[in-house]
């Protein structure tokens, strides 16, 4: 509660901006559009996972890669949370709104360092009847980074990942497969001009999504300048938002520990 009184005292003298970076790549953004507009329908579950093989794989040695030494070790909150379950759990938020309200979790440590978690398993129950499986590793073999998200709703599903950004997999209630990319006629974000520095075929990556992301804070940074204040936007994030993913977070590290189903609490 401290911690989330004195980020807003300080949003409230100064301009402070979060950096999601994944919410920049522009297919993702426009399945944000196509959920707010509804053609998915009721958003009723959200598969979602970001395996990685850093902590298991091994050299021409046969030795463990040597991660930063800020990776190894765990506090309240285990490292890659804060590393990667961050970004997961705010995907979930950035594209729909909704809020944990409880959850239950596994966290166990299988790659080459014991002491630290590097598998994370979540089930958990979100406002407006959602239910998101969540899991994030640095311990899957074979992944790089494999930031994948399903979107299943009432009338159609939607898949993203990331090392493929630059489609959108559609299927609907009759039993149609679509693939939509920047250059699909139905497409309404994603074709804007300043996501098109390249023209569709030549994939938009992760330095584009970054670019992206940057741009929409100095568009807030302009306003807040102007005005003292700072604007509202979809594709920028405050301490509040980051506080939020802490607090699920924090949720998860306590499910693990006690086995048990814990209410996630991020109100003042």
């Amino acid at each position: 509660d401290a911690l989330l009184i004195q980020s807003t005292q300080f949003e409230h003298q100064a301009f402070l901006s979060v950096t999601y970076n994944y919410t920049g790549y522009p297919m993702l953004r426009e399945l944000k559009q196509m959920i707010h507009k509804g053609k998915l329908g009721q958003i009723e579950q959200i598969q979602i996972e970001m395996p990685q093989d850093g902590y298991a794989r091994v050299n021409k040695l046969g030795e463990p890669l040597t991660p930063q030494d800020w990776r190894l070790h765990d506090g309240v909150i285990p490292t890659i949370s804060l590393d990667l379950g961050v970004h997961v759990h705010q995907m979930i938020d950035f594209l729909t709104g909704e809020k944990p309200i409880e959850l239950v979790a596994i966290q166990n440590s299988q790659g080459n360092f014991k002491q630290v978690v590097d598998n994370s398993m979540c089930i958990a129950r979100y406002t407006n009847n959602l239910v998101c499986n969540i899991w994030y590793s640095k311990a899957a073999l074979g992944y790089r980074n494999g930031l994948r998200v399903r979107v299943f709703g009432e009338k159609a599903s939607i898949e993203w990942y990331q090392m493929d950004p630059e489609f959108l997999i559609y299927h609907d209630n009759a039993g149609r497969k679509i693939t939509l990319d920047r250059a699909n006629a139905d497409i309404e974000i994603a074709n804007d001009l300043r996501y098109n520095r390249f023209k569709s075929g030549h994939p938009a990556g992760f330095l584009e999504a970054f670019a992206n992301h940057y741009f929409d804070i100095a568009d807030s940074l302009i306003v807040y300048k102007k005005t003292g204040i700072q604007p509202k936007s979809d594709y920028n994030f405050s301490s509040q938002d980051a506080i939020e993913g802490l607090a699920m977070l924090e949720a998860m590290a306590e499910s693990s520990t006690e086995r048990r189903w814990k209410t996630v609490n991020f109100q003042a």
